[in-house]
């Protein structure tokens, strides 16, 4: 087996690795912002915990709904989230429309699989498919 020989790397021409976090960021080379989903996404987690939250993304009818409403309901969860995007400072959140935060919440929950809609079509935990044939997405 013939030895190779070790090669002198010009040390020189490789870049240097960026100093602070800052400077790491903006070398990124693909820039993907974080979407608004993104942000509702990261309060859902926080206020998962929350009692009241929950409740009020838990009916999967209206007769079930803390204001015998789907839409009543989800613009309570949305102002939730709202409420603590103003008392945290998240500038992505704090002042949005409501409707702008349900229909992003919507998205949120069905990235998780639970969505009213989701979840309406379940039993025992297992998607029903439509008389149609097709999913509840």
């Amino acid at each position: 087996m013939a030895a190779h020989a070790h090669q002198q790397f010009d040390r020189s021409r490789i870049p240097a690795l960026p100093k602070t976090t800052a400077d790491l960021l903006a070398s990124r080379k693909t820039k993907s912002d974080r979407t608004l989903n993104d942000h509702v996404n990261d309060v859902h987690v926080i206020l998962w915990e929350n009692r009241d939250y929950r409740a009020a993304l838990d009916a999967v009818h209206d007769s079930d709904a803390i204001e015998g409403s789907l839409s009543i309901d989800n613009m309570l969860a949305a102002n939730m989230i709202r409420e603590h995007a103003r008392k945290n400072g998240n500038p992505f959140i704090k002042d949005k429309k409501l409707d702008t935060l349900v229909k992003s919440l919507n998205i949120v929950l069905r990235r998780y699989g639970i969505s009213r809609k989701q979840r309406r079509q379940m039993i025992g935990g297992v998607s029903v498919p439509n008389e149609d044939g097709s999913s509840a997405e």
